[in-house]
């Protein structure tokens, strides 16, 4: 049989320090040097115990000591490893992805710096996830150890490896079948469980390893998480942007000062809605109506009667249902005394069948009736384009029931009762009431348009066509992967590698929208219901001009007032202002009616998004036939080609080029087209375009090693990489390590690093988004850009190893210095380049800033408080350069009560991360130059650069018991953008985030019948995440934990 000093069962390995922090068992006294083992970093086969790399390797053991976290609790305790996603739903994890990121390298925007290999072979990125790898479709029964590689790896393994790279390798000690169980105890939820089955077999020539897992997350509430939500103007003002959005409803309407001309049934010729009439009931339905402009701009706290915030988290879970299936196997056999064939497949799933969400507040509007701004006519909003627009403003018209009742509701309200109808308190009360009976007049008269940037159709009353009142997303991603090859040496002693890979990811989700259109006419009384397509049609209704909400054609209104829902999702009570029946005519109807209308005016969004990848490699190595001090130097050679392919199918109506318009069919007749927007028919929810896109790489690359004497080895490395039609690049590495003494060893490296961009952004298309960088989520368009570069870095380490036998220890500076960085312009910079310092209308109307201006949608006059959307495109970026500190201690302490106990501790210290601005239309993204981050943080990229993240542990092992303590640390932020301070200034408040410590206690126990029970206490002292102002949920889910304190207990069993 194969012996693992050729290539290790297929894997692509090397030597580096085995002495990790992450290691709590004890290691046995022996010669005198650094001891080490065969880890990722190299292709040298058989390289001697003395590589240069800085590299953590945790085993299976280890883990277990730990209590079997999940992927995304143990990545967490990698302290070279920064902010990461999964431990709950939000921040780019819908479906339950989960990531790793080296040195806080990855990019938010642009994807993952941080390779990661399964078996020695390249993962691809995820469609989901952040563009990074998902490790949640790993299969987690079958890893066996982790091996992380903390410098650039470009001139090993290419492209992405540039923070460097996470290498799970699968087991190879099982013998017989191995059944695990476990359940995590997570108050608010109904905890979390797993499940998985192992089968493994060695014989003679071959051995065999199939895996089956099964893990289950349930659903947890916001509201579980009094932290997480602060609701009313009290939690507003505790934190302005903690999950609020200007966009609202009770929201505001406006009213038109002079009457318009024309009819409200087929068009207004001149019609310009301009006063304010706000809704009722902002503060009693849990909204809160105060200026975020006023707040920022003038960082001061003053009420605002015409404005409601509402609160969006209040329909969001922490946690959803999830759903992770996993099965794997791999087969080895020996084909010959000298060839080794491998083979392994794996199949992974996981899935959110529900995602909660509020439903959205406008990105698009309706057509114009008549011809009108840059529209043809043809639309169904009596309301007039203007200037080059093509779309118009949502009008409710005065036969609206619910507005009948609003207007009734204002005539009639009082400031001196219990409730407030408006404000805060009697003056901004008063204030807004008399805002209010300014426009009721025209609003009786000539109805009013819904405002388009402080109103959403459906707000703190939710969607009554759902059970829960939440809209809905669903997500599920599967892949398929197979790898073999065949690994042995040729009689000359020359051993080979080669090997094919292929793996294909499918990313399925739907979002809910409101379809414009029928918004628009829903509002005008010809809603129909859902499943009732025959009803209030364009025939019976001469075009949608008559008939308006008669029931008994089956026309409604849908009411978008306060008056019309009964209690506030915020959980503050009943609507004080809610009408439950009225004589108003078709008021009661609409009510009726109102859950089939919601449903018949929502649609959801499908589309795919797969991923394929090829790898092809093939690698040789040996000895030279010079020897040196040391002896014989060593080499490595060999070549890959990737291809990579991602295809994006939307369905119909999802699909731009299918459904282009607002009035596209289903939703209308197809007229007017819209050769300017062109954005599909729903209100926030941009339409898709299709696009299949690839890169082929091509590569090759050597390796030499210089073993000069026997204490000092030199090693060499090279890769050359040809991407068709995008470029090439060649990267040198170097790496050196000397026995300096018996217990000291000195190490270090330097090599240059890149990636390529993905092809999906060097495209024309754009991606619709989100971004909260003005204090309220508004829609960004990310467009793709054809003539980005790859992304370059110099990279070099310097470290110390130590070993006094009963202490052992590391230390290593490491550097990266970026140019070119692939990046998106961020919509904090453009904000603060059109916006200097929060200002309310800044360089608005200056010449020399048309371009930045026009990368802007605003609502009416040019200015910060009226932005409706934001256009921001791929980049090469600024220069960045981060360095800082790894460290790491294991200590066999002492005999204790008949066993051994061990401690020890890891960190990595930030020194700095800087990073020099980037040009937007000619102007630098930040006037100040080099922006330092490190300690600081970036709430609009939910990105923190903590100084310290660290672990310690005690570990106490005897016979069949085993207890361990463990501490993590992440230090204290500070906040940085102009938003969060300019509200911790106006709320008297602190921009800092707090350090965070979390403590766990684990005890496993092996009982008799081959079976291992472990149970474990995570977040012992039951520690909330620190505060962060800015952030959605008010923390950093980054670095902090949401769960609070987690009961877990598994059980293994070998049979």
């Amino acid at each position: 049989m194969l012996k693992s000093r050729y290539f290790c069962g297929g894997s692509i390995l090397a030597v580096a320090m085995a002495i990790s922090a992450t290691s709590a068992a004890a290691q046995s006294s022996g010669p005198s040097t650094v001891e080490e083992v065969i880890v990722t970093g190299s292709f040298i086969a058989g390289t001697p115990e003395d590589a240069a790399l800085p590299v953590d390797v945790i085993s299976s053991k280890e883990l277990e000591a730990r209590g079997s976290p999940t992927m995304v609790q143990f990545i967490k305790t990698i302290p070279s490893s920064g902010a990461v996603i999964g431990e709950n739903n939000r921040f780019g994890s819908g479906s339950g992805a989960a990531t790793v990121n080296l040195r806080s390298l990855n990019s938010a925007v642009t994807g993952a710096r941080t390779l990661v290999l399964f078996n020695g072979r390249r993962v691809p990125v995820s469609p989901q996830g952040l563009n990074s790898v998902d490790i949640n479709l790993l299969p987690t029964a079958a890893i066996g150890r982790v091996e992380v590689l903390k410098d650039g790896a470009a001139a090993t393994y290419g492209s992405d490896a540039i923070g460097g790279v996470v290498n799970f390798i699968t087991r190879t000690d099982l013998e017989g079948f191995e059944l695990t169980g476990q359940y995590q105890a997570i108050e608010g939820s109904n905890g979390d469980y797993e499940a998985s089955l192992a089968w493994g077999h060695k014989w003679e020539r071959a051995d065999a390893l199939i895996t089956l897992g099964y893990r289950r997350r349930s659903e947890m509430s916001i509201f579980e998480r009094d932290w997480a939500i602060r609701t009313g103007p009290e939690g507003f003002l505790e934190n302005p942007l903690g999950g609020w959005a200007g966009t609202g409803n009770p929201g505001g309407y406006n009213y038109a000062a002079t009457a318009p001309i024309g009819s409200p049934n087929t068009g207004f010729t001149s019609a310009t809605f301009a006063g304010t009439l706000p809704d009722i009931g902002c503060a009693a339905n849990g909204g809160a109506p105060y200026s975020l402009t006023t707040l920022i701009g003038a960082r001061a706290v003053v009420p605002d009667s015409n404005v409601c915030n509402f609160q969006y988290t209040s329909f969001d879970n922490l946690v959803e249902d999830e759903h992770h299936y996993q099965a794997y196997g791999k087969f080895n056999f020996d084909v010959t005394d000298n060839i080794r064939a491998n083979i392994e497949v794996l199949y992974a799933m996981h899935e959110t069948p529900l995602q909660s969400w509020a439903v959205t507040g406008p990105n698009q509007f309706p057509a114009p009736q008549l011809a009108s701004g840059a529209s043809p006519g043809g639309g169904v909003s009596p309301i007039p384009a203007t200037g080059t627009g093509e779309q118009s403003r949502f009008y409710i018209p005065n036969t609206n029931p619910g507005l009948v009742a609003l207007i009734g509701q204002i005539n009639s309200a009082s400031c001196s009762g219990p409730v407030l109808p408006y404000g805060v308190n009697a003056a901004s009360c008063a204030a807004g009431l008399a805002t209010a009976r300014a426009g009721v007049a025209s609003a009786l008269a000539n109805g009013v348009a819904a405002s388009q940037s402080i109103w959403r159709p459906i707000g703190f009353g939710g969607n009554p066509s759902t059970d829960d009142e939440h809209a809905h997303y669903t997500y599920k991603v599967d892949t398929a992967r197979v790898s073999g090859g065949f690994t042995g040496k040729f009689d000359n002693g020359i051993g080979f590698d080669v090997a094919l890979t292929y793996q294909k990811q499918d990313y399925n989700y739907n979002l809910e929208d409101l379809a414009v259109n029928r918004l628009q006419l829903g509002l005008r009384g010809f809603a129909s219901r859902d499943g009732a397509p025959d009803q209030c049609t364009a025939a019976e209704t001469a075009n949608f001009t008559a008939n308006a909400g008669n029931a008994a054609m089956g026309c409604f209104y849908f009411n978008p007032f306060t008056n019309a829902f009964d209690e506030s999702l915020a959980q503050v009570g009943p609507n004080p202002f809610h009408i439950a029946n009225s004589a108003i005519p078709g008021f009661n109807d609409a009510a009726a009616a109102r859950a089939d209308v919601v449903s018949w005016m929502s649609a959801k969004q499908y589309n795919e998004i797969s991923s394929e990848l090829f790898v092809a490699d093939a690698v040789m190595n040996g000895e030279l036939p010079w020897e040196l001090g040391g002896g014989a130097i060593a080499w490595a050679a060999g070549g890959q080609f990737r291809y990579d392919r991602t295809i994006q199918d939307p369905d119909v109506l999802y699909d731009a080029n299918a459904t282009p318009c607002v009035d596209s069919p289903p939703f209308g007749d197809g007229a007017p087209f819209c050769p300017t927007t062109a954005n599909g028919p729903f209100l926030f929810n941009a339409n898709l375009r299709p696009y299949d896109v690839n890169r082929k790489i091509s590569s090759v690359f050597g390796e030499m090693l210089f073993p000069i004497t026997e204490d000092l080895q030199l090693t060499v490395a090279g890769r050359y990489e040809y991407y068709e039609s995008q470029g090439e690049t060649f990267n040198p590495k170097a790496s050196i390590r000397w026995q300096a003494l018996d217990w000291l060893a000195l190490r270090s490296s330097v090599s240059t690093t890149y990636r390529a961009p993905a092809a999906t952004i060097t495209t024309t298309n754009f991606t619709r988004g989100l971004t909260n960088a003005n204090g309220t989520y508004r829609a960004n368009d990310l467009f793709g850009n054809p003539d980005l570069e790859a992304e370059t870095a110099l990279t070099y380490n310097v470290g110390a190893a130590v070993d006094f036998s009963r202490f052992r220890a590391t230390i290593d500076y490491w550097n990266f210095d970026f140019e070119d960085a692939l990046t998106s312009e961020a919509t904090a910079d453009l904000l603060n380049v059109m916006f200097p310092g929060g200002s309310a209308t800044g360089n608005c109307g200056q010449a020399a800033y048309a371009d930045v201006q026009a990368r802007f949608t605003f609502s009416g006059a040019c200015g910060r408080a009226n932005i409706l959307s934001y256009r921001t495109q791929y980049i090469n970026g600024g220069r960045v350069k981060t360095s800082g500190v790894d460290f790491q201690a294991n200590m066999d302490v002492a005999e204790l009560w008949g066993g051994d106990l061990t401690a020890g501790f890891d960190g990595t210290y930030l020194l700095k991360y800087d990073e020099a601005p980037y040009m937007i239309e000619g102007f630098p993204s930040n006037a100040a130059g080099v922006q330092e981050r490190a300690g600081t943080y970036r709430a609009s990229l939910f990105t923190g650069y903590n100084r310290l993240r660290a672990n310690a542990f005690m570990n106490w092992s005897g016979g069949i018991h085993n207890v361990r303590w463990q501490v993590r640390h992440v230090s204290s932020t500070t906040q940085v953008e102009t938003n969060s301070i300019a509200l911790a200034a106006a709320l008297k408040t602190s921009i800092k985030i707090p350090e965070y410590w979390q403590h766990d206690l684990t005890y496993r126990v092996e009982l008799p019948w081959e079976t291992t029970a472990t149970l474990t206490v995570q977040n012992i002292f039951d520690e909330d995440p620190p505060f962060a102002l800015g952030t959605q949920y008010n923390y950093d889910p980054g670095s902090g934990n949401p769960l609070g304190r987690v009961y877990s207990m598994s059980l293994r069993k070998r049979f």
